[in-house]
C-alpha cells in the first residue's frame, strides 16, 4: 500500500486482501473516489440570489423625520452600503428585522470615531465625511426586513446610494 504522505507515488485505497472499500467511479484513466455529497448532522445548505439596489436621484433629507432609502422584506444577508452625501451633515439609522441597531452622525463615525478613510473596518466616512460605506466581514443576516434610514443633522443634504444583499431561494 502506499504512503498518503509521499506525493510522489500512486495512493491505492485497499484493504488486506486487495479490494476497494470504497466505490469508485472510473474517469478516463483514473479511478476517482465516489462522494456521497449530502450533507447530514443538522447542516443546512442554503441558496442566496444576489441583489442590488440603488437610489441615484439625489434623495432631499429633512432635520424632522427619517427618511427610509431602502427596505428588503424577507430572509437574507445584507453585504454592503455606500450613501454619498452633499453634505456630511446627516445621520445613518440601519433597522434590521424591526430593530434599530445603530443610529450614528456621519461626523461622529469619521472624527469622533475616528473612522475616516479607513478601509480596513467595517464602515468608515471618506470626503470630508461626506460619503459613507459599510462592507462587513460577516454579512449581517435578516429574517423578516432590513432597513437604512437617513435624517438631516442640520441643513439640507442630499444622498444617493447603493445596497448589496442576498436573499434567501
Amino acid at each position: 500500500m502506499s504512503d498518503l504522505a509521499d506525493r510522489t507515488g500512486n495512493v491505492s485505497l485497499t484493504k488486506d486482501d486487495g479490494t476497494s472499500p470504497v466505490d469508485v467511479i472510473a474517469d478516463g484513466s483514473l479511478n476517482r473516489l465516489a462522494v456521497d455529497a449530502n450533507v447530514t448532522g443538522g447542516v443546512t445548505l442554503q441558496r442566496f440570489t444576489p441583489n442590488f439596489q440603488s437610489g441615484l436621484s439625489n434623495t432631499a433629507l429633512n432635520t424632522s423625520t427619517d427618511v427610509t432609502l431602502f427596505t428588503i422584506s424577507g430572509d437574507g444577508q445584507l453585504d454592503f452600503i455606500a450613501v454619498a452625501g452633499s453634505l456630511s451633515s446627516f445621520e445613518l439609522a440601519l433597522v434590521v428585522d424591526g430593530v434599530e441597531k445603530i443610529r450614528a452622525t456621519m461626523n461622529d463615525i469619521g472624527t469622533t470615531l475616528g473612522l475616516s478613510n479607513a478601509t480596513n473596518v467595517p464602515f468608515w466616512v471618506e470626503t470630508a465625511n461626506k460619503n459613507f460605506r459599510y462592507y462587513p466581514s460577516t454579512p449581517i443576516d435578516f429574517t423578516t426586513s432590513i432597513a437604512l434610514k437617513a435624517k438631516a443633522t442640520s441643513g439640507a443634504p442630499t444622498v444617493n446610494w447603493i445596497v448589496a444583499y442576498r436573499e434567501i431561494v
